[in-house]
């Protein structure tokens, strides 16, 4: 889904810069370094928590999605603040949501609404940067990134890769948390896989696997040399290295990024296809399924979402064709994932960088508003069927119980076993 115009140019910065270009397999002769490189991590085991989450799966809508569109109505409020669309009820008695999310709103018991998460970076990159490191950024931080690691990396950093495939995933959608919010400085090996799919994760076409086989020995062999000669090879081969070929050679990694294998029933359910079994626009639907697949296989941290919330102007038409989206791709997930058995082990994460300003403006949007927002949990060691905080009676302000980035980030950190003072 392209950035549309009714976003501020401040949100555009990313477009200064050239896309880091996507991992690729075969950097040195085919046999994959550039997979190699971001599987050597640091042997470090984690602090002792206990563990509730196996995996984090973080719907991350950047540019700043309305809390006063989704979760957090106020009905009550004025006409220029409560806007054009309607709340309707959940399945939790008195609580209410957006009418673009009704299949939310018939799980909310399954969901712990923060209608109190706040801070004071009203700029996307800075906000991203707070949101998703659980550090405010340094004043002198701009579009560059701030040194510290996003916490997908931490992840990555404390408790590695499992099952052959990679710790941390991030789709290419998210220009900026991809971009600018990396390893900081956690060793590079930590940094997400970005814009993966299958083909990413298979020997060229163009390599036959006997050919494959052939440079892999030969690698080793140079690896031999070295113990008796100059070092001047460098690590060439290692224990990571083994890694990355066997992801090439285990087909795990490349068939969790396949989602033809999944029933045209599952594929609805995620609002990828509609009732006839035709493909419906967005891609948050595919992405959520993705995700759903890699956590399945053993990845630990996913970061799913889609740019294009920044609605400055025009806004109302714009949030009734994306918000349904959301709203198939995330209740999709929850249900996909409790009828497998995995949302008692997986951590759903619903956020976005700030909210957006209670007063409607002269161009029919809504502005940047860090001050009070929402974010919504699901799954492994969350009391769901609960709302937690609250806004004021204009959505501007928080009224109860403020919620810091740093707390965020904390308790994510917490349920997946890492201790939120660990030292990286």
């Amino acid at each position: 889904m392209s950035h549309t115009a009714s976003g501020c140019q401040e949100n555009r910065w990313w477009t200064r810069f050239n896309r880091r270009r996507a991992l690729q397999l075969g950097a040195i002769g085919g046999i994959g370094l550039s997979l190699s490189d971001l599987l050597r991590q640091e042997s470090r085991a984690a602090s002792s928590v206990n563990a509730k989450a196996k995996s984090v799966i973080f719907l991350w809508l950047q540019g700043g999605v309305s809390h006063h569109e989704t979760f957090d109505m106020k009905p009550d409020a004025p006409a220029d603040v409560r806007g054009e669309m309607r709340p309707i009820s959940t399945n939790m008695p008195g609580v209410f949501v957006g009418e673009q999310l009704p299949r939310i709103a018939t799980m909310m018991d399954k969901l712990a609404v923060i209608r109190s998460v706040t801070h004071t970076e009203a700029a996307h990159q800075r906000g991203c940067m707070y949101m998703v490191e659980g550090r405010q950024p340094p004043k002198a931080t701009g579009v560059e990134a701030s040194g510290h690691p996003h916490m997908g990396c931490m992840v990555s950093h404390q408790l590695g890769m499992r099952n052959g495939v990679p710790a941390y995933v991030t789709n290419p959608g998210n220009d900026f948390t991809s971009r600018f919010v990396g390893h900081g400085y956690l060793p590079q090996t930590c940094v997400g896989f970005k814009g993966m799919n299958a083909r990413s994760l298979e020997v060229a076409s163009a390599i036959a696997p006997e050919r494959f086989s052939e440079r892999v020995d030969l690698k080793a062999s140079l690896e031999a040399c070295q113990s008796d000669g100059p070092a001047r090879f460098g690590p060439i081969w290692d224990r990571y290295s083994e890694q990355a070929i066997d992801i090439i050679h285990s087909g795990k990694a490349a068939s969790a990024f396949d989602i033809s294998e999944e029933s045209e029933a599952t594929q609805r359910s995620y609002g990828i296809l509609n009732e006839s079994g035709a493909k419906q626009g967005g891609q948050m639907g595919t992405l959520c399924l993705q995700a759903r697949r890699l956590v399945e296989a053993g990845v630990r941290f996913v970061t799913v979402g889609r740019n294009s919330w920044d609605h400055h102007s025009n806004m109302f038409p714009q949030l009734r064709s994306r918000l349904p989206r959301v709203d198939a791709a995330m209740a999709g997930l929850i249900a996909d994932l409790e009828a497998r058995g995995l949302l008692d082990e997986t951590l759903v994460v619903y956020a976005s960088e700030f909210g957006r300003t209670p007063k409607i403006n002269a161009q029919a949007g809504r502005d940047h508003w860090p001050r009070v927002f929402s974010v919504a949990f699901a799954g492994a060691g969350i009391a769901a069927g609960q709302v937690i905080g609250a806004s004021d009676a204009l959505g501007g302000e928080v009224a109860d119980f403020p919620v810091s980035p740093e707390e965020l980030v904390a308790t994510i950190l917490h349920l997946v076993g890492i201790h939120p003072q660990t030292e990286f």
